[in-house]
């Protein structure tokens, strides 16, 4: 899980340098969107020759990898977990731990959009860098989601979704304050790049562990739940940071990053606690 969405980091980095190229050539910012528009078609041209292989059995006549929510059972041996039940929505909407996690989910990416989306301002406007060397910089933020989420990969296999999920959003918190603080530019893109390894794991993880906060019962309406959040989160709250650094000043990205990182921590503690048992 944490493999496949690093490519979206690797995708999303690569956008800051095609505008700053295109920028850099003294081109319209016009050819930036041409250029991505291109790739787009390229890519939906590509699904639709290829519809068909993506329904097909595996090529070496394997069977396709369990689905990590229905039971398991071994030949000759117990059921490794009950059957899910389905349960009505308004079960699944009574769960604290449910709207817990939908908040969580929007407050994550509500930080990762708003540092993506404002990093460039900030550097530029407030820590006097230029506008080339900004958006390497953006673009080496969302480059640190893509290598940490190929890192924390392996190591969340070895130590444990919990203690990874704890120490990214602490590191999150972390790089939020070197945000904030008044120093010199490199001291703010070094909180760029903590901010962007230490928030690779979060999204896939806390996708992964649903089961273990709301019950297997409740998972799937749940995860649907919490990426509609997530949108919500994407769209709503770097508007506002928007509006909020227009009327106040850019140096204002970083406290409020604070803020937001400081909030996903104590709601993935809360709903910790409030978790349901998986089966």
């Amino acid at each position: 899980m944490n493999w496949m969405h690093a490519f979206f980091g690797l995708g999303v980095a690569i956008g800051p340098l095609i505008m700053t190229a295109v920028l850099g050539a003294g081109l319209s910012w016009r050819w930036g969107y041409a250029v991505v528009a291109a790739a787009q078609l390229a890519l939906a041209t590509a699904f639709a020759l290829t519809v068909r292989l993506w329904r097909a059995a595996p090529p070496d006549g394997g069977t396709l990898p369990p689905d990590p929510i229905a039971p398991q059972v071994v030949p000759g041996g117990p059921t490794v977990a009950a059957p899910a039940r389905r349960r009505s929505v308004g079960a699944t909407l009574r769960l604290p731990a449910v709207w817990l996690g939908g908040a969580a989910f929007a407050v994550y990416v509500a930080i990762e959009v708003s540092t993506g989306l404002w990093a460039f301002l900030l550097l530029t406007e407030g820590r006097g860098l230029a506008a080339a060397v900004a958006g390497l910089c953006v673009s080496g933020y969302w480059g640190s989601l893509f290598v940490g989420r190929v890192v924390q990969g392996v190591v969340a296999e070895r130590l444990g979704t919990a203690r990874v999920l704890r120490g990214s959003l602490l590191g999150m918190a972390g790089g939020a304050v070197l945000v904030a603080l008044p120093a010199p530019g490199w001291v703010t893109v070094a909180g760029l790049l903590v901010v962007g390894f230490a928030a690779a794991p979060v999204f896939p993880l806390l996708t992964l562990t649903t089961a273990e906060r709301v019950g297997r019962d409740h998972a799937d309406r749940t995860i649907g739940l919490q990426i509609g959040a997530a949108g919500l989160g994407a769209a709503l709250v770097p508007a506002a940071v928007g509006v909020l650094l227009a009327r106040v000043s850019v140096a204002a990205l970083g406290p409020t990053l604070v803020v937001l990182a400081v909030t996903l921590v104590a709601l993935h503690a809360v709903g910790a606690r409030r978790a349901r048992p998986a089966s």
